[in-house]
């Protein structure tokens, strides 16, 4: 299985720290993937975007940045050359239709499950929750539910305390607790555990909030045979 590293949102200042981890644990060599869709192309063409993300992550040692506009017909083989695919923010449900529409919603699932990387930021993180309804209210949605990798949690991303009593009246009675991100607040996800690795982690449910405010902290060794050891120094998962 793979790994999904979801960011609450925020300015690249801010992101600084997921930005590197997201760098530290991939093959630089290799290309990232950008998928803007979830933009406003005519408030910000795509191609304004692509430079913005390049210039972030090409700073920090990553060779190349491929953006694709067109899902339609994309293979598991296209997405293994590609060392991680990264979802920008904008509208949840615009993003959503989009992959769902395409059937790029079960390549997305097969890279992940080949062991890819994803990196969602904002609504290019929340459709990896539970639900999305919290985003919009467009009713008659049922028909795009999101990919559902968070441990069946829902996400709630550009947290502040504003939004704490609404988030407690959300998760009253639900089986699907929230987890609220801030801006520059991130998580790394995968099939056997949550961890924070930027500012705090806010879980809510049942009327209730709980925090966690630890990073985790890694080393990172080259082995003799070219891989890359992890090693977990501190580490602050999710409560339960």
């Amino acid at each position: 299985m793979g790994d999904l590293i979801l960011s609450g949102g925020g300015s690249s200042k801010q992101n600084l720290k997921v930005y590197e981890f997201l760098v530290e644990t991939i093959e630089k060599n290799k290309p990232i993937l950008y998928i803007p869709l979830a933009g406003d192309a005519k408030y910000r063409p795509h191609h304004m975007s692509l430079d913005y993300i390049k210039s972030i992550l090409e700073h920090l040692g990553v060779k190349e940045v491929t953006m694709w506009t067109d899902l339609n017909h994309r293979t598991l083989d296209e997405l293994k050359c590609f060392s991680a695919i990264y979802f920008s923010g904008g509208s949840t449900l615009t993003l959503l239709k989009t992959i769902k529409n395409s059937d790029f919603d079960n390549v997305l699932r097969q890279y992940y499950d080949w062991g890819g990387t994803i990196f969602g930021q904002s609504a290019g993180a929340i459709i990896f929750g539970s639900d999305v309804t919290h985003t919009t209210k467009e009713k008659g949605i049922s028909g795009y539910n999101p990919l559902n990798l968070i441990h069946s949690n829902r996400l709630w991303c550009h947290y502040d305390h504003t939004d704490e009593e609404l988030l407690c009246e959300y998760s009253k009675g639900e089986d699907n607790a929230f987890i609220a991100l801030s801006d520059g607040g991130a998580i790394h996800v995968t099939e056997s555990y949550r961890q924070v690795i930027s500012k705090e982690a806010y879980k809510f449910k049942d009327g209730k909030k709980k925090i966690c405010n630890l990073c985790i902290t890694l080393m990172i060794i080259n082995t003799k045979m070219g891989g890359m050891l992890i090693i977990n120094i501190s580490i602050s998962g999710l409560p339960e």
